[in-house]
Protein backbone atom coordinates (compact mmCIF):
# COMPACT_ATOMS: atom_id res chain seq x y z
CA UNK A 1 0.00 0.00 0.00
CA UNK A 2 1.02 3.61 -0.55
CA UNK A 3 0.66 6.49 1.93
CA UNK A 4 0.75 10.22 1.29
CA UNK A 5 1.63 12.69 4.10
CA UNK A 6 0.39 16.26 3.54
CA UNK A 7 1.40 19.10 5.88
CA UNK A 8 2.73 22.61 5.32
CA UNK A 9 5.31 22.11 8.09
CA UNK A 10 8.33 20.07 6.84
CA UNK A 11 9.32 19.06 10.41
CA UNK A 12 5.89 17.48 10.96
CA UNK A 13 6.14 15.54 7.68
CA UNK A 14 9.66 14.37 8.49
CA UNK A 15 8.67 13.43 12.05
CA UNK A 16 5.89 11.14 10.81
CA UNK A 17 8.13 9.64 8.09
CA UNK A 18 10.86 8.79 10.57
CA UNK A 19 8.67 7.86 13.53
CA UNK A 20 6.46 5.18 11.93
CA UNK A 21 7.60 1.60 11.22
CA UNK A 22 6.20 1.51 7.69
CA UNK A 23 7.75 -1.84 6.78
CA UNK A 24 6.11 -3.48 9.79
CA UNK A 25 2.73 -2.09 8.72
CA UNK A 26 3.17 -3.46 5.18
CA UNK A 27 3.27 -0.04 3.57
CA UNK A 28 5.58 -0.01 0.55
CA UNK A 29 5.86 3.67 -0.36
CA UNK A 30 5.53 6.88 1.65
CA UNK A 31 5.08 10.07 -0.35
CA UNK A 32 4.88 13.62 0.97
CA UNK A 33 3.59 17.04 -0.05
CA UNK A 34 3.69 20.46 1.61
CA UNK A 35 0.51 21.91 0.08
CA UNK A 36 -2.70 20.90 -1.71
CA UNK A 37 -1.36 21.50 -5.22
CA UNK A 38 1.63 19.24 -4.64
CA UNK A 39 -0.63 16.62 -3.05
CA UNK A 40 -2.92 16.60 -6.09
CA UNK A 41 0.07 16.06 -8.34
CA UNK A 42 1.16 13.03 -6.29
CA UNK A 43 -2.38 11.58 -6.28
CA UNK A 44 -2.62 12.01 -10.04
CA UNK A 45 0.77 10.34 -10.52
CA UNK A 46 0.77 7.58 -7.89
CA UNK A 47 -1.70 4.97 -6.61
CA UNK A 48 -2.40 6.40 -3.16
CA UNK A 49 -4.39 4.33 -0.65
CA UNK A 50 -4.15 6.37 2.59
CA UNK A 51 -3.62 10.10 3.11
CA UNK A 52 -2.42 11.66 6.39
CA UNK A 53 -3.58 15.21 5.81
CA UNK A 54 -3.33 18.44 7.80
CA UNK A 55 -6.66 20.28 7.93
CA UNK A 56 -5.35 23.82 8.02
CA UNK A 57 -2.90 24.75 5.25
CA UNK A 58 -2.29 27.89 3.24
CA UNK A 59 -3.44 27.94 -0.37
CA UNK A 60 -6.07 25.23 0.09
CA UNK A 61 -7.21 23.38 3.21
CA UNK A 62 -7.11 19.64 3.79
CA UNK A 63 -10.90 19.54 3.65
CA UNK A 64 -10.85 21.13 0.19
CA UNK A 65 -8.26 18.60 -0.95
CA UNK A 66 -10.43 15.78 0.38
CA UNK A 67 -13.51 17.06 -1.47
CA UNK A 68 -11.47 17.14 -4.69
CA UNK A 69 -10.16 13.60 -4.15
CA UNK A 70 -13.67 12.27 -3.49
CA UNK A 71 -14.65 13.20 -7.03
CA UNK A 72 -12.06 11.06 -8.84
CA UNK A 73 -10.37 8.98 -6.13
CA UNK A 74 -13.10 8.04 -3.64
CA UNK A 75 -11.21 4.95 -2.45
CA UNK A 76 -8.49 6.95 -0.64
CA UNK A 77 -8.84 6.83 3.15
CA UNK A 78 -8.20 10.30 4.61
CA UNK A 79 -6.90 10.57 8.18
CA UNK A 80 -6.96 14.24 9.15
CA UNK A 81 -4.35 15.93 11.33
CA UNK A 82 -5.18 19.01 13.38
CA UNK A 83 -3.37 20.88 16.08
CA UNK A 84 -6.71 22.17 17.37
CA UNK A 85 -8.62 20.12 19.90
CA UNK A 86 -11.70 21.63 18.41
CA UNK A 87 -14.39 19.07 17.65
CA UNK A 88 -15.86 21.29 14.92
CA UNK A 89 -12.90 20.53 12.65
CA UNK A 90 -13.12 16.82 13.30
CA UNK A 91 -16.88 16.81 12.92
CA UNK A 92 -16.67 18.51 9.54
CA UNK A 93 -13.96 16.11 8.39
CA UNK A 94 -15.95 13.02 9.39
CA UNK A 95 -19.17 14.46 7.98
CA UNK A 96 -17.45 14.77 4.60
CA UNK A 97 -16.55 11.09 4.75
CA UNK A 98 -13.08 11.13 6.26
CA UNK A 99 -11.89 7.89 7.87
CA UNK A 100 -10.69 9.41 11.16
CA UNK A 101 -8.85 12.37 12.71
CA UNK A 102 -5.83 12.80 15.01
CA UNK A 103 -5.14 15.76 17.27
CA UNK A 104 -1.50 16.80 16.95
CA UNK A 105 0.93 16.01 18.37
CA UNK A 106 -0.35 12.42 18.28
CA UNK A 107 1.71 9.50 19.70
CA UNK A 108 3.25 7.33 16.98
CA UNK A 109 1.48 4.30 18.41
CA UNK A 110 -1.88 6.00 17.85
CA UNK A 111 -0.89 6.96 14.30
CA UNK A 112 0.14 3.36 13.58
CA UNK A 113 -3.05 1.87 15.02
CA UNK A 114 -5.17 4.32 12.98
CA UNK A 115 -3.22 3.40 9.85
CA UNK A 116 -3.78 -0.31 10.57
CA UNK A 117 -7.53 0.24 10.93
CA UNK A 118 -7.60 2.12 7.62
CA UNK A 119 -5.66 -0.70 5.92
CA UNK A 120 -8.02 -3.34 7.30
CA UNK A 121 -11.00 -1.33 6.05
CA UNK A 122 -9.42 -1.06 2.60
CA UNK A 123 -8.74 -4.80 2.47
CA UNK A 124 -12.31 -5.56 3.56
CA UNK A 125 -13.76 -3.26 0.87
CA UNK A 126 -11.50 -4.78 -1.79
CA UNK A 127 -12.64 -8.32 -0.90
CA UNK A 128 -16.27 -7.26 -0.90
CA UNK A 129 -15.84 -5.65 -4.28
CA UNK A 130 -14.16 -8.75 -5.67
CA UNK A 131 -17.04 -10.92 -4.46
CA UNK A 132 -19.59 -8.53 -5.90
CA UNK A 133 -17.81 -8.28 -9.24
CA UNK A 134 -17.42 -12.04 -9.53
CA UNK A 135 -20.98 -12.81 -8.48
CA UNK A 136 -22.36 -10.13 -10.74
CA UNK A 137 -20.29 -11.40 -13.65
CA UNK A 138 -21.47 -15.00 -13.30
CA UNK A 139 -25.10 -14.08 -12.76
CA UNK A 140 -25.13 -11.46 -15.48
CA UNK A 141 -23.73 -13.65 -18.20
CA UNK A 142 -25.88 -16.64 -17.35
CA UNK A 143 -29.00 -14.46 -17.56
CA UNK A 144 -27.80 -12.71 -20.70
CA UNK A 145 -27.32 -16.01 -22.49
CA UNK A 146 -30.79 -17.21 -21.53
CA UNK A 147 -32.21 -13.88 -22.72
CA UNK A 148 -30.47 -14.20 -26.08
CA UNK A 149 -31.61 -17.80 -26.60
CA UNK A 150 -35.23 -17.02 -25.67
CA UNK A 151 -35.31 -13.82 -27.70
CA UNK A 152 -33.89 -15.54 -30.80
CA UNK A 153 -36.32 -18.43 -30.48
CA UNK A 154 -39.46 -16.41 -29.74
CA UNK A 155 -38.73 -13.96 -32.56
CA UNK A 156 -38.39 -16.85 -35.01
CA UNK A 157 -34.74 -16.23 -35.85
CA UNK A 158 -33.78 -19.49 -34.11
CA UNK A 159 -36.03 -22.34 -35.32
CA UNK A 160 -34.61 -25.20 -33.26
CA UNK A 161 -36.53 -25.59 -29.99
CA UNK A 162 -33.99 -28.19 -28.83
CA UNK A 163 -31.42 -25.40 -28.42
CA UNK A 164 -33.67 -23.83 -25.79
CA UNK A 165 -34.38 -27.19 -24.14
CA UNK A 166 -30.71 -28.13 -23.95
CA UNK A 167 -29.69 -24.84 -22.38
CA UNK A 168 -32.52 -25.08 -19.84
CA UNK A 169 -31.18 -28.49 -18.85
CA UNK A 170 -27.85 -26.86 -17.96
CA UNK A 171 -29.86 -24.78 -15.49
CA UNK A 172 -31.42 -27.96 -14.05
CA UNK A 173 -34.74 -27.22 -15.77
CA UNK A 174 -36.09 -30.23 -17.68
CA UNK A 175 -38.94 -29.29 -20.07
CA UNK A 176 -40.48 -31.35 -22.86
CA UNK A 177 -41.29 -29.64 -26.21
CA UNK A 178 -45.06 -30.04 -25.84
CA UNK A 179 -45.25 -29.43 -22.10
CA UNK A 180 -47.86 -26.76 -21.38
CA UNK A 181 -46.77 -23.15 -20.83
CA UNK A 182 -48.29 -19.69 -20.56
CA UNK A 183 -46.72 -16.63 -22.05
CA UNK A 184 -47.23 -13.00 -21.06
CA UNK A 185 -46.18 -10.13 -23.31
CA UNK A 186 -45.67 -6.88 -21.35
CA UNK A 187 -45.66 -3.69 -23.38
CA UNK A 188 -44.76 -0.27 -21.96
CA UNK A 189 -47.25 2.21 -23.41
CA UNK A 190 -46.04 5.38 -21.73
CA UNK A 191 -43.58 6.57 -19.09
CA UNK A 192 -43.07 9.80 -17.14
CA UNK A 193 -40.11 12.16 -17.36
CA UNK A 194 -38.10 10.36 -14.66
CA UNK A 195 -38.52 6.90 -16.22
CA UNK A 196 -37.56 8.29 -19.63
CA UNK A 197 -34.07 8.89 -18.22
CA UNK A 198 -33.71 5.32 -16.92
CA UNK A 199 -31.32 3.31 -19.10
CA UNK A 200 -32.31 0.01 -20.69
CA UNK A 201 -30.43 -2.25 -18.28
CA UNK A 202 -31.87 -0.62 -15.16
CA UNK A 203 -35.39 -0.59 -16.61
CA UNK A 204 -35.08 -4.30 -17.35
CA UNK A 205 -33.97 -4.94 -13.77
CA UNK A 206 -36.91 -2.95 -12.38
CA UNK A 207 -39.49 -4.62 -14.63
CA UNK A 208 -38.27 -8.15 -13.92
CA UNK A 209 -38.07 -7.71 -10.16
CA UNK A 210 -41.45 -6.00 -9.77
CA UNK A 211 -43.05 -8.54 -12.11
CA UNK A 212 -41.65 -11.51 -10.19
CA UNK A 213 -42.56 -10.00 -6.82
CA UNK A 214 -46.20 -9.43 -7.84
CA UNK A 215 -46.58 -12.87 -9.44
CA UNK A 216 -45.64 -14.58 -6.17
CA UNK A 217 -45.66 -18.38 -6.49
CA UNK A 218 -46.02 -18.12 -10.25
CA UNK A 219 -42.54 -16.55 -10.46
CA UNK A 220 -40.93 -19.83 -9.28
CA UNK A 221 -41.47 -21.21 -12.77
CA UNK A 222 -40.83 -18.16 -14.90
CA UNK A 223 -38.44 -17.22 -17.69
CA UNK A 224 -38.19 -13.47 -18.23
CA UNK A 225 -36.50 -11.69 -21.12
CA UNK A 226 -36.57 -8.37 -22.97
CA UNK A 227 -37.45 -8.27 -26.67
CA UNK A 228 -36.65 -4.55 -26.73
CA UNK A 229 -36.77 -1.64 -24.28
CA UNK A 230 -40.57 -1.43 -24.57
CA UNK A 231 -41.51 -5.13 -24.76
CA UNK A 232 -40.85 -7.86 -22.18
CA UNK A 233 -41.77 -11.56 -22.23
CA UNK A 234 -42.59 -13.86 -19.33
CA UNK A 235 -42.88 -17.62 -19.98
CA UNK A 236 -44.48 -19.68 -17.21
CA UNK A 237 -43.63 -23.39 -17.44
CA UNK A 238 -45.31 -26.48 -15.92
CA UNK A 239 -48.55 -24.57 -15.51
CA UNK A 240 -50.99 -27.48 -15.32
CA UNK A 241 -51.62 -26.98 -11.58
CA UNK A 242 -52.31 -23.26 -11.94
CA UNK A 243 -55.43 -21.37 -12.92
CA UNK A 244 -54.96 -18.70 -15.55
CA UNK A 245 -57.71 -16.51 -14.07
CA UNK A 246 -55.79 -16.35 -10.78
CA UNK A 247 -52.60 -15.38 -12.58
CA UNK A 248 -54.46 -12.69 -14.53
CA UNK A 249 -55.64 -11.15 -11.26
CA UNK A 250 -51.98 -10.92 -10.23
CA UNK A 251 -51.23 -9.30 -13.58
CA UNK A 252 -53.99 -6.75 -12.95
CA UNK A 253 -52.20 -5.88 -9.72
CA UNK A 254 -48.92 -5.57 -11.63
CA UNK A 255 -50.51 -3.13 -14.12
CA UNK A 256 -51.89 -1.02 -11.25
CA UNK A 257 -48.58 -1.04 -9.37
CA UNK A 258 -46.62 -0.08 -12.49
CA UNK A 259 -48.89 2.95 -12.92
CA UNK A 260 -48.89 3.95 -9.24
CA UNK A 261 -45.28 3.31 -8.21
CA UNK A 262 -43.23 3.23 -11.42
CA UNK A 263 -45.27 5.78 -13.39
CA UNK A 264 -45.42 3.35 -16.29
CA UNK A 265 -48.53 2.64 -18.35
CA UNK A 266 -48.38 -1.05 -19.35
CA UNK A 267 -50.52 -3.61 -21.15
CA UNK A 268 -50.19 -7.38 -20.58
CA UNK A 269 -51.20 -9.86 -23.29
CA UNK A 270 -51.69 -13.44 -22.06
CA UNK A 271 -51.54 -16.50 -24.30
CA UNK A 272 -53.52 -19.66 -24.03
CA UNK A 273 -51.77 -22.69 -22.55
CA UNK A 274 -49.46 -24.19 -25.17
CA UNK A 275 -46.18 -26.06 -25.73
CA UNK A 276 -42.72 -24.61 -26.32
CA UNK A 277 -42.98 -25.28 -30.05
CA UNK A 278 -46.00 -22.97 -30.35
CA UNK A 279 -44.62 -20.04 -28.35
CA UNK A 280 -43.25 -18.10 -31.39
CA UNK A 281 -46.73 -18.21 -32.97
CA UNK A 282 -48.25 -17.06 -29.68
CA UNK A 283 -45.89 -14.11 -29.55
CA UNK A 284 -46.79 -13.16 -33.11
CA UNK A 285 -50.48 -13.20 -32.18
CA UNK A 286 -49.78 -11.10 -29.09
CA UNK A 287 -47.87 -8.49 -31.05
CA UNK A 288 -50.78 -8.24 -33.48
CA UNK A 289 -53.05 -7.60 -30.51
CA UNK A 290 -50.64 -4.96 -29.21
CA UNK A 291 -50.55 -3.21 -32.59
CA UNK A 292 -54.34 -3.09 -32.61
CA UNK A 293 -54.41 -1.37 -29.23
CA UNK A 294 -54.52 2.02 -30.95
CA UNK A 295 -56.05 3.82 -28.00
CA UNK A 296 -53.07 2.51 -25.97
CA UNK A 297 -55.31 1.09 -23.28
CA UNK A 298 -53.50 -0.35 -20.25
CA UNK A 299 -54.71 -3.61 -18.73
CA UNK A 300 -54.61 -7.39 -19.11
CA UNK A 301 -55.80 -9.00 -22.35
CA UNK A 302 -56.19 -12.74 -22.82
CA UNK A 303 -55.33 -13.55 -26.42
CA UNK A 304 -58.13 -15.46 -28.08
CA UNK A 305 -60.53 -14.81 -25.20
CA UNK A 306 -60.75 -11.04 -24.93
CA UNK A 307 -59.93 -9.44 -28.25
CA UNK A 308 -59.07 -5.77 -28.48
CA UNK A 309 -59.08 -5.80 -32.29
CA UNK A 310 -61.56 -3.33 -33.67
CA UNK A 311 -63.79 -3.96 -36.64
CA UNK A 312 -62.34 -2.61 -39.85
CA UNK A 313 -65.54 -1.19 -41.29
CA UNK A 314 -64.88 2.38 -42.39
CA UNK A 315 -67.68 4.92 -42.16
CA UNK A 316 -66.21 8.16 -43.55
CA UNK A 317 -67.16 11.50 -41.99
CA UNK A 318 -68.54 14.40 -44.05
CA UNK A 319 -65.33 15.77 -45.58
CA UNK A 320 -67.20 18.19 -47.84
CA UNK A 321 -68.68 19.84 -44.77
CA UNK A 322 -65.24 19.98 -43.14
CA UNK A 323 -63.86 21.57 -46.28
CA UNK A 324 -66.61 24.22 -46.22
CA UNK A 325 -65.84 25.21 -42.62
CA UNK A 326 -62.11 25.37 -43.33
CA UNK A 327 -62.71 27.65 -46.32
CA UNK A 328 -64.73 30.12 -44.23
CA UNK A 329 -62.23 30.04 -41.36
CA UNK A 330 -64.35 28.09 -38.84
CA UNK A 331 -61.41 25.95 -37.79
CA UNK A 332 -62.67 25.05 -34.32
CA UNK A 333 -65.78 23.46 -35.83
CA UNK A 334 -63.61 21.10 -37.89
CA UNK A 335 -61.64 20.11 -34.80
CA UNK A 336 -64.89 19.37 -32.96
CA UNK A 337 -66.19 17.35 -35.93
CA UNK A 338 -63.08 15.14 -35.94
CA UNK A 339 -63.26 14.62 -32.17
CA UNK A 340 -66.95 13.71 -32.40
CA UNK A 341 -66.35 11.34 -35.32
CA UNK A 342 -63.64 9.33 -33.61
CA UNK A 343 -65.58 9.33 -30.36
CA UNK A 344 -68.46 7.60 -32.15
CA UNK A 345 -66.09 5.22 -33.94
CA UNK A 346 -64.43 4.28 -30.66
CA UNK A 347 -67.79 3.58 -29.04
CA UNK A 348 -68.70 1.27 -31.93
CA UNK A 349 -65.32 -0.48 -31.73
CA UNK A 350 -64.39 0.50 -35.25
CA UNK A 351 -60.97 2.07 -34.73
CA UNK A 352 -58.13 0.09 -36.26
CA UNK A 353 -54.97 0.91 -38.17
CA UNK A 354 -56.88 0.29 -41.38
CA UNK A 355 -59.67 2.75 -40.52
CA UNK A 356 -57.05 5.34 -39.47
CA UNK A 357 -55.27 4.83 -42.79
CA UNK A 358 -58.53 5.36 -44.71
CA UNK A 359 -59.28 8.53 -42.74
CA UNK A 360 -55.73 9.83 -43.24
CA UNK A 361 -55.97 9.41 -47.03
CA UNK A 362 -59.31 11.21 -47.28
CA UNK A 363 -58.31 13.95 -44.85
CA UNK A 364 -55.03 14.65 -46.67
CA UNK A 365 -56.83 14.73 -50.03
CA UNK A 366 -59.07 17.48 -48.64
CA UNK A 367 -56.01 19.27 -47.22
CA UNK A 368 -54.14 19.19 -50.53
CA UNK A 369 -57.19 20.59 -52.35
CA UNK A 370 -57.27 23.51 -49.92
CA UNK A 371 -53.53 24.07 -50.35
CA UNK A 372 -54.20 24.52 -54.06
CA UNK A 373 -56.47 27.48 -53.34
CA UNK A 374 -53.43 29.19 -51.79
CA UNK A 375 -51.08 28.12 -54.62
CA UNK A 376 -49.12 25.97 -52.14
CA UNK A 377 -47.78 22.58 -53.24
CA UNK A 378 -48.22 19.58 -50.96
CA UNK A 379 -44.50 19.04 -50.25
CA UNK A 380 -44.15 22.64 -49.02
CA UNK A 381 -46.46 21.87 -46.10
CA UNK A 382 -44.22 19.11 -44.71
CA UNK A 383 -40.75 20.64 -44.76
CA UNK A 384 -39.95 20.41 -41.04
CA UNK A 385 -38.87 17.09 -39.53
CA UNK A 386 -41.58 17.10 -36.86
CA UNK A 387 -44.20 17.81 -39.53
CA UNK A 388 -43.10 14.76 -41.51
CA UNK A 389 -43.10 12.64 -38.36
CA UNK A 390 -46.63 13.76 -37.52
CA UNK A 391 -47.70 12.55 -40.96
CA UNK A 392 -45.87 9.21 -40.74
CA UNK A 393 -47.07 8.38 -37.22
CA UNK A 394 -50.68 9.48 -37.67
CA UNK A 395 -51.95 5.93 -38.29
CA UNK A 396 -50.17 4.45 -35.26
CA UNK A 397 -52.63 5.69 -32.66
CA UNK A 398 -55.68 7.89 -32.25
CA UNK A 399 -53.68 10.52 -30.36
CA UNK A 400 -51.18 10.74 -33.23
CA UNK A 401 -54.05 11.23 -35.70
CA UNK A 402 -55.31 14.14 -33.60
CA UNK A 403 -51.82 15.65 -33.85
CA UNK A 404 -52.00 15.49 -37.65
CA UNK A 405 -55.44 17.13 -37.65
CA UNK A 406 -54.13 19.91 -35.37
CA UNK A 407 -51.18 20.44 -37.69
CA UNK A 408 -53.41 20.75 -40.77
CA UNK A 409 -55.78 23.20 -39.09
CA UNK A 410 -52.89 25.31 -37.76
CA UNK A 411 -51.19 25.35 -41.17
CA UNK A 412 -54.34 26.42 -43.02
CA UNK A 413 -55.02 29.09 -40.43
CA UNK A 414 -51.51 30.45 -40.97
CA UNK A 415 -52.01 30.57 -44.74
CA UNK A 416 -55.21 32.56 -44.29
CA UNK A 417 -53.55 35.04 -41.96
CA UNK A 418 -50.61 35.55 -44.31
CA UNK A 419 -52.90 36.13 -47.26
CA UNK A 420 -54.52 39.18 -45.63
CA UNK A 421 -53.04 42.62 -45.94
CA UNK A 422 -51.23 42.98 -42.65
CA UNK A 423 -50.95 45.98 -40.36
CA UNK A 424 -47.72 46.67 -38.40
CA UNK A 425 -48.73 44.42 -35.50
CA UNK A 426 -49.82 41.69 -37.93
CA UNK A 427 -46.52 41.98 -39.75
CA UNK A 428 -44.72 41.65 -36.41
CA UNK A 429 -46.74 38.52 -35.64
CA UNK A 430 -45.95 37.09 -39.07
CA UNK A 431 -42.24 37.73 -38.54
CA UNK A 432 -42.33 36.04 -35.11
CA UNK A 433 -44.04 32.93 -36.46
CA UNK A 434 -41.71 32.74 -39.45
CA UNK A 435 -38.63 33.01 -37.22
CA UNK A 436 -39.98 31.18 -34.17
CA UNK A 437 -36.99 28.83 -34.22
CA UNK A 438 -34.56 31.73 -33.73
CA UNK A 439 -33.63 33.84 -30.72
CA UNK A 440 -35.88 36.79 -31.61
CA UNK A 441 -35.57 40.25 -30.04
CA UNK A 442 -37.94 43.20 -30.32
CA UNK A 443 -35.20 45.10 -32.15
CA UNK A 444 -35.00 42.35 -34.76
CA UNK A 445 -38.74 42.60 -35.34
CA UNK A 446 -38.79 46.41 -35.44
CA UNK A 447 -35.90 46.53 -37.90
CA UNK A 448 -37.64 44.06 -40.18
CA UNK A 449 -40.85 46.08 -40.40
CA UNK A 450 -39.05 49.44 -40.34
CA UNK A 451 -40.46 50.75 -37.07
CA UNK A 452 -39.09 52.22 -33.86
CA UNK A 453 -38.81 49.39 -31.24
CA UNK A 454 -40.41 51.45 -28.45
CA UNK A 455 -43.34 52.54 -30.62
CA UNK A 456 -43.86 48.97 -31.87
CA UNK A 457 -43.91 47.68 -28.30
CA UNK A 458 -46.56 50.21 -27.23
CA UNK A 459 -48.66 49.51 -30.34
CA UNK A 460 -48.38 45.76 -29.88
CA UNK A 461 -49.38 45.94 -26.22
CA UNK A 462 -52.38 48.11 -27.09
CA UNK A 463 -53.71 45.82 -29.82
CA UNK A 464 -52.82 42.41 -28.39
CA UNK A 465 -53.13 43.17 -24.67
CA UNK A 466 -49.82 41.40 -24.15
CA UNK A 467 -46.25 42.66 -24.28
CA UNK A 468 -44.19 41.89 -27.35
CA UNK A 469 -41.66 39.92 -25.31
CA UNK A 470 -44.34 37.82 -23.59
CA UNK A 471 -45.99 37.14 -26.94
CA UNK A 472 -42.74 35.77 -28.36
CA UNK A 473 -42.42 33.42 -25.37
CA UNK A 474 -46.09 32.44 -25.72
CA UNK A 475 -45.72 31.52 -29.39
CA UNK A 476 -42.52 29.58 -28.77
CA UNK A 477 -44.23 27.56 -26.04
CA UNK A 478 -47.23 26.92 -28.31
CA UNK A 479 -44.84 25.55 -30.92
CA UNK A 480 -43.10 23.45 -28.25
CA UNK A 481 -46.45 22.09 -27.07
CA UNK A 482 -47.41 21.17 -30.64
CA UNK A 483 -44.09 19.39 -31.15
CA UNK A 484 -44.50 17.53 -27.85
CA UNK A 485 -47.88 16.32 -29.09
CA UNK A 486 -46.96 15.43 -32.65
CA UNK A 487 -43.42 14.08 -32.37
CA UNK A 488 -41.26 11.85 -30.21
CA UNK A 489 -38.31 14.24 -30.40
CA UNK A 490 -36.37 14.62 -27.12
CA UNK A 491 -37.39 17.63 -25.07
CA UNK A 492 -33.88 19.07 -25.37
CA UNK A 493 -34.12 18.99 -29.18
CA UNK A 494 -37.52 20.68 -29.10
CA UNK A 495 -36.11 23.40 -26.85
CA UNK A 496 -33.26 23.98 -29.30
CA UNK A 497 -35.67 24.05 -32.27
CA UNK A 498 -37.52 27.04 -30.80
CA UNK A 499 -34.40 28.98 -29.90
CA UNK A 500 -33.75 27.93 -26.28
CA UNK A 501 -30.11 26.97 -25.78
CA UNK A 502 -30.55 26.58 -22.02
CA UNK A 503 -32.62 23.42 -21.44
CA UNK A 504 -33.21 24.11 -17.73
CA UNK A 505 -34.49 27.62 -18.46
CA UNK A 506 -36.82 26.27 -21.16
CA UNK A 507 -38.26 23.74 -18.71
CA UNK A 508 -38.74 26.51 -16.11
CA UNK A 509 -40.53 28.79 -18.61
CA UNK A 510 -42.73 25.94 -19.89
CA UNK A 511 -43.72 24.87 -16.36
CA UNK A 512 -44.61 28.47 -15.46
CA UNK A 513 -46.95 28.70 -18.48
CA UNK A 514 -48.48 25.21 -18.51
CA UNK A 515 -48.23 24.22 -14.86
CA UNK A 516 -46.14 21.14 -15.63
CA UNK A 517 -42.85 20.08 -17.20
CA UNK A 518 -42.61 19.39 -20.97
CA UNK A 519 -42.37 15.65 -20.34
CA UNK A 520 -45.42 15.67 -18.06
CA UNK A 521 -47.34 17.63 -20.75
CA UNK A 522 -46.45 14.98 -23.37
CA UNK A 523 -47.45 12.19 -21.01
CA UNK A 524 -50.82 13.77 -20.17
CA UNK A 525 -51.57 14.34 -23.85
CA UNK A 526 -50.85 10.72 -24.74
CA UNK A 527 -53.20 9.49 -22.03
CA UNK A 528 -56.10 11.45 -23.53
Amino acid sequence: MNVLIIDDQPDVVEGIRQGIDWKFLGIHNVFHAYNSAAAKAVILREDIHIALCDIEMPNGSGLELFEWACGSYPGIKFIFLTAHADFAYAQQALKLGGFDYLVQPAPYELVESTLQRAMLQLQKEQKQQQVLVYGSYVSKHEKELLDVILREYLSGRQKNVNTVIQYLKTLAIDIEPEEKNWMVCIQILDRNELMEKVDRELLYFIMENVFMEILGDYSRRLFFCAMDEETYIGVFYRTSVWKQDDMCRNLDHFVDLAEEKLHLSVACYVSRETGLTKLPDCLKQMMESAESNLVRKPGVFQTGLEEIHAETEYDAPNFEQMKHYLLIGQYHIVGDMVQDYFGRMETKGRISKKTLAYFQQDFLQMFFELLGTHSVRAHEAFQQEYDVMALKKSTESLSQMYHLVDFVITYLKGLEENSRETAPVDRAVAYIRKNIHQNISRTDIADNIYMNPEYLSRLFKKEKNISLTDYIVQEKLKMAAAMLKSTSLPVSVIASNIGYTNFSYFTQVFRKSYGMSPSEYRQNDQKQ
